[in-house]
């Protein structure tokens, strides 16, 4: 049978008690089982426990994909409460982590020549200081694979349940409903989820289907993203329904070209010639960056293998473009030649068809939670629904959430902190009490803090971008005066100045970027 069969708490688990009150306990659907999914999971995993929640959180869709060998960076800001949690599944994922990743020290910028025009120190450990955040670096797989692992305890234990197949693919919900405050989802192939949901996380990646369904029907004050609204659209103008229909819902979930491919690899040279500070080389055209950041990650007993962690931008298609991974590595290699030791050193070493590539895609705009599905299928889809309630609430985590560009590689990073500040909420939600004869829950002091939340996530997402912006402009020079004032100027200036100048600086832009607040001495 394609209809997707939930189980409230397999027969395994019938020593596992949880709590009662009166009504009906929030019941939560996390679409989407990569790293947004399982985080949010298992941030919401101790409310069942505490009977805020119902059992279990149904994941649908978990990841086929066991990960990637290369390398990606977690900040501390998002895996910090894993630190501090009690919680038996919160703790082996930290050691997990801790196991598998290594820490990265020393950081910096650095020009083609070789010329170093920022450095750095990260904390080598994370601290009850976040005011100093530590960057933690590991496999992809293995991150992937310690969720899981921290997931699947909580499936033993009744509080998550995983549903696999193509039938757990989710498309949508069901549109006509009949519930004031909930609806059931549906399949790839035409099911119906058995259970009806109050809360539905939509962490089902970049072209997220319940983003591109329910997210961007209402124009907004403000549409963050990394690009400016096409001037020919007028959308900041007064517009009707229908218009901002037509064109304004395809803008605000619009997927754009960043105009330029990643290549990945992971090295074996040495780390005497790797050097002791990770590094990003911008270039002056073409958008040329190369980055290297050093691994170790465990290989049989008590044994730790060490790499070098690369990744390349270039927008010349050509090179993407080659089929023959051997001529791929030359292009780059020719691309690269002129650049500082041990850049191309990193790529000879790096088996050929081991170096990943791919296109570079981020959201043009975020997309907020929908706190009123019904009433946007009612306006905007010309639908009739069976209910005079506002459906189920619908939040977007990750890169469902917006896809941003990799430049400060925060995407993993900012998925986990969405997830932590997603239980908060929906445990100050859930705390309240209820409004409803038939709910243990209030379901609008529940939207008020994914609403709440949203604003939060918003200015986080907004530091990041700005950022991101700012790095981008400082580090590569474009054409026209931005570009003459960044060679002509900015470079030399940073070149020339002190590390004690330069230093405050540097950390000042990264404790931004991941939405902390400066320390005076350097604002």
């Amino acid at each position: 049978s394609c209809r997707i069969l939930l189980t409230r708490i397999s027969t395994k688990n019938k020593n596992c008690s949880f709590s009662t009150s009166a009504g009906e306990r929030l019941r939560v659907a996390v679409v989407g089982g990569g790293c947004a999914g399982l985080s949010s999971a298992l941030h919401l995993a101790p409310l069942v426990e505490r009977g805020l929640i119902a059992s279990p959180i149904d994941v649908f869709e978990p990841s086929k994909s066991k990960g990637r060998d290369i390398g990606v960076g977690l900040w501390s800001t998002g895996i910090e409460p894993w630190r501090v949690s009690q919680r038996s599944s919160h703790q082996m994922l930290w050691q997990d982590l801790m196991h598998y990743g290594t820490f990265i020290t020393n950081v910096g910028y650095r020009e083609p020549k070789g010329t170093w025009l920022a450095k750095s120190q990260l904390p080598g450990e994370i601290s009850d200081d976040m005011d100093n955040p530590a960057l933690l670096f590991l496999r992809e797989h293995d991150m992937l694979a310690a969720l899981n692992r921290a997931a699947h305890l909580e499936e033993h234990q009744g509080t998550i349940q995983m549903h696999g197949g193509d039938s757990s693919r989710i498309t949508g919900i069901v549109e006509d409903s009949p519930y004031s405050y909930s609806s059931n989802l549906v399949g790839a192939v035409g099911n119906v989820t058995d259970r009806d949901y109050h809360l539905i996380v939509a962490a089902d990646g970049t072209y997220s289907m319940l983003r591109q369904k329910y997210a961007g029907h209402r124009r907004l004050k403000r549409l963050t993203g990394t690009a400016a609204i096409d001037e020919s659209q007028q959308l900041g103008k007064a517009l009707d329904d229908s218009s901002w229909e037509a064109m304004g819902q395809a803008e605000a979930n619009a997927v754009e070209d960043r105009k330029y491919t990643v290549f990945r690899g992971n090295s074996f040279i040495s780390n005497e010639q790797a050097g002791d500070t990770s590094f990003q080389t911008w270039g002056t055209g073409k958008s040329m960056r190369f980055a290297e950041v050093p691994m170790s990650y465990p290989s049989g007993e008590n044994k730790r293998v060490e790499k070098h962690v690369w990744f390349i931008t270039t927008s010349d298609d050509s090179i993407a473009a080659e089929g023959d991974p051997v001529k791929r590595r030359d292009l780059l290699l020719d691309a690269f030649k002129g650049w500082h030791s041990p850049i191309c050193e990193m790529v000879k070493t790096t088996p050929p068809e081991e170096i990943l590539h791919e296109r570079a895609v981020a959201h043009r705009h975020y997309a907020p939670s929908v706190m009123n599905v019904n009433s946007d299928l009612k306006q905007y889809g010309r639908k009739r629904t069976n209910s005079n309630g506002p459906g189920p609430a619908l939040v977007y985590i990750g890169d469902a959430f917006m896809t941003i560009d990799p430049i400060l590689a925060q995407g993993f990073t900012m998925a986990m902190e969405s997830a932590s500040q997603l239980g908060d909420s929906v445990e100050r939600g859930t705390l309240s009490g209820s409004s409803q004869g038939n709910l243990a829950f209030d379901p609008y002091i529940i939207r008020k803090e994914m609403l709440d939340r949203f604003d939060r996530r918003s200015d986080r997402l907004l530091a990041c971008l700005r950022a991101t912006e700012l790095v981008q402009a400082m580090g590569q020079p474009s054409s026209g005066v931005t570009g003459l004032l960044s060679r002509g100027i900015v470079r030399p200036a940073m070149k020339l100045s002190p590390d004690f100048v330069k230093t405050p600086m540097f950390n000042a832009v990264l404790r931004y970027s991941l939405g902390l607040p400066l320390r005076p001495s350097s604002s």
